[in-house]
């Protein structure tokens, strides 16, 4: 309730609903379980809900606003179009995110409706039609083929990580409980990056990005995409790798192939997908250790460094395999 103790760097609610201009008074506000960069709360009010999400930018990304923006543009087009999303709510002048005043200075929030009722993904390997919605859904927007506006938003972007730095991410890690297992997995790093190729911009459109369990509501009336922050431009196969193996917990060919049926039945076409496109997956997980690495020599919380490399063991197996291991 709106007595309840709540996180640093939280707006009031007043003044969200005053931001965007939203009629009523807050009635609750409560924070919602999971997450790690956001901060996402349930604003209900004498109007209706909000889930409101305080943005930060963890990577330090100067130019990270306009990867919001972006994002927006991709998500707006995917309602635009049909595709299940809870419904996004803008400020008066159309902005998707507005900076709201909290004790000490402004934070960045963005607003969609509360969809009632739905219940979040558990990180395993989901069911059969569940894996095929979500192989329709990114059919579905990558038939929008939006592309950047400024290609150059993205170069360099934060995450892809190849091994050309992991004698560095260790020599910092001198001394770290996990530097042993970093040294262990440098071959494996470099079998990773042997995966990540140099893409044609010409063959990449916007996508999700993160499609994931965590990423997905399911609602009296059926599944839907949410957290559109982390869009970016990638090759349809590149995205499509990734969220059928990971819809699969990178374990369960079966759930996979579900995935790709989805798309194929929705594009007409069964796509080929190779052990590449599973390349800025696998770079991505290694730009994870190496954030994770970061935060822990900062004093922060590095996480379990060590299982996420006992685990990349497995995935580099899966994306070195992946026509076979679909099959299988």
């Amino acid at each position: 309730m709106l007595g309840d103790v709540l996180p640093d760097a939280v707006p009031d609610p007043a003044d969200v609903l005053r931001a965007f201009a939203l009629p009523g008074a807050a009635v609750s506000y409560d924070r919602v379980p999971g997450g790690w960069s956001n901060t996402v709360l349930r604003l209900a009010t004498t109007e209706g809900a909000y889930a409101v999400k305080v943005l930060r930018n963890p990577w330090g990304e100067p130019r990270w606003r306009e990867w919001l923006a972006e994002g927006w543009r991709l998500e707006e087009a995917a309602y635009d179009a049909g595709l299940a999303v809870p419904a996004p709510v803008t400020a008066p002048d159309g902005a998707v995110s507005l900076d709201v005043p909290v004790e000490g200075g402004a934070v960045a929030v963005r607003l969609h409706r509360w969809v009632e009722g739905a219940r979040t993904v558990p990180r395993e390997p989901v069911d059969l039609p569940l894996a095929r919605w979500v192989g329709g859904a990114v059919a579905r927007v990558h038939a929008l083929a939006l592309r950047p506006l400024d290609p150059g938003l993205y170069r360099g972007r934060t995450g892809l990580t190849r091994a050309d730095v992991w004698p560095d991410v260790v020599a910092r890690s001198q001394g770290a409980p996990w530097h042993d297992a970093l040294v262990d997995a440098e071959p494996l790093a470099r079998r990773a990056s042997a995966l990540l190729a140099d893409d044609d911009p010409r063959d990449s459109v916007l996508c999700h990005g993160d499609v994931d369990q965590k990423n997905l509501l399911v609602a009296d009336d059926g599944p839907m995409f949410c957290d559109w922050d982390v869009v970016l431009p990638m090759p349809p196969a590149h995205d499509l790798a990734h969220a059928a193996v990971t819809m699969a917990g990178w374990r369960e060919p079966e759930v996979a192939r579900a995935v790709v049926d989805g798309y194929a039945e929705v594009r007409g076409e069964r796509p080929v997908l190779l052990p590449a496109d599973l390349g800025p997956a696998l770079a991505s997980r290694l730009g994870w250790v190496r954030f994770s690495v970061d935060r822990g020599l900062a004093g922060g919380d590095p996480g379990d460094v060590v299982g996420v490399l006992t685990d990349l063991v497995h995935r580099v197996d899966v994306a070195e395999n992946l026509p076979d291991w679909l099959s299988a």
